[in-house]
């Protein structure tokens, strides 16, 4: 790319723009809810109290974790006291 060359333009990129919003949402999202709890931690809290008791894994899938990950997350609120 040359400096006579705009066609690139970082600004309408919409990976760049998904970032800037992603930023954007965290930071409203950190602001209105407990301390030290994640957006993943929300969004798994929010699928518990969407479906009341119910496997790891079906957690994870409705969530769209992986089984790693959503056990990881499960284990963090129960050390929040959020689930039992």
């Amino acid at each position: 790319m040359t400096d006579s060359d705009d066609s690139y333009l970082l600004d309408s990129q919409v990976g760049y723009l998904l970032r800037l919003a992603n930023q954007r949402h965290a930071s409203i999202f950190q602001s209105h809810t407990l301390e030290g709890l994640t957006p993943t931690q929300f969004a798994a809290l929010v699928r518990i109290a969407e479906l009341g008791k119910c496997s790891q894994n079906r957690l994870g899938r409705l969530a769209a974790m992986d089984v790693a990950t959503i056990k990881g997350v499960v284990d963090r609120l129960k050390q929040k006291g959020f689930t039992i």
